[in-house]
């Protein structure tokens, strides 16, 4: 005597298996072309139909929300942790939160991106993106009161720090994937307090032909 399948179990699988595909295929498309890449060619990517894609994620918001809470939440424990750090040192606090976001830009790729995007109809986002944000100007607060940052830098300095080190890790991460570590240490250095003591560069400094091989790879692509 044979009994019948569960005929739900095979669709089950399926299902979470469409789903694991479209959010690696969304993670690659982000990475490589920013968070408004093509849904078509994710779904493409990820060897399914259109029809797949919107029933598992609606909107590109729904996506957004399957693929960036996980580093969004990432930044949010390195904020927390560079708060503890703050309490003792503010400036270990400031700076490490500096040198961590470059360390997972570095990993990731995007990382500025997910802090400038607006998030139109992804909540949970914008309530994460929100907690980084007051940590990070708590962070600088506590830093510039404490006489550790030069008094004529403000909050939205910082952004430089974050944009041009997403700049440097897109143009030499392939020949130098250290080279951010020094970059950071160099812009950090442009924040501190005059009187204040300098930190050591954190990465060798770039040789000629590294500059050359990065130059001519921007040329090729």
């Amino acid at each position: 005597m044979t009994t019948s399948a569960d005929p739900t179990r095979s669709p089950r699988k399926d299902t979470v298996r469409n789903r694991a595909a479209l959010v690696e295929a969304a993670r690659a498309a982000f990475t490589a072309q920013g968070l408004d890449a093509p849904l078509e060619r994710i779904a493409a990517a990820a060897g399914l139909g259109n029809a797949t894609l919107y029933r598992h994620f609606p909107t590109r918001a729904n996506l957004w929300e399957a693929v960036l809470l996980e580093p969004l939440r990432e930044v949010r424990d390195l904020v927390e942790d560079c708060l503890r750090r703050a309490e003792t040192d503010p400036w270990d606090g400031f700076s490490s939160f500096a040198r961590g976001t470059a360390r997972i830009e570095a990993r990731r790729a995007g990382y500025s991106e997910l802090m400038t995007t607006r998030y139109d109809g992804a909540p949970e986002l914008l309530r994460v993106r929100a907690e980084i944000q007051r940590g990070v100007e708590s962070l600088f607060r506590q830093a510039s009161e404490a006489g550790a940052i030069r008094s004529d830098a403000v909050l939205e300095d910082f952004a430089l720090v974050q944009i041009s080190t997403a700049a440097v890790i897109r143009t030499f991460g392939d020949v130098a994937p250290a080279v951010h570590q020094r970059w950071v240490d160099l812009i950090l250095d442009g924040f501190r307090a005059p009187d204040a003591a300098r930190d050591e560069l954190g990465a060798p400094a770039l040789r000629p032909n590294q500059i050359w091989r990065a130059v001519m790879r921007r040329h090729e692509r």
